[in-house]
């Protein structure tokens, strides 16, 4: 299986950037960063003592206006589950 990073390649091989979305809901602080491949454009960390289901989408919308970018930019979405780390493309 080849990894996100493989399957983001143009038809000559050449590994394309990738906008990711990065959630972090684990502890008290709620975190949404959005990462040009391993370089940081814009991160959002906010304490919202546990009430991420009612934060989590007003942070998200909040962070892309910021950095001038919709969904339809993003290539992959990553976000923690407990200890570990998982991502959809």
């Amino acid at each position: 299986m080849l990894s996100a990073y493989e399957q983001n390649e143009d038809k000559e091989g050449m590994r394309l950037i990738m906008k990711i979305l990065s959630i972090d809901t684990s502890s008290n602080i709620c975190g949404v960063s959005i990462l040009e491949d391993t370089n940081l454009i814009n991160s959002i960390d906010i304490n919202t003592d546990r009430t991420h289901s009612e934060n989590l989408m007003p942070i998200i919308k909040d962070i892309l206006k910021k950095s001038n970018l919709s969904l339809n930019n993003i290539d992959l979405i990553v976000c923690d589950k407990g200890p570990r780390f998982i991502y959809w493309h």
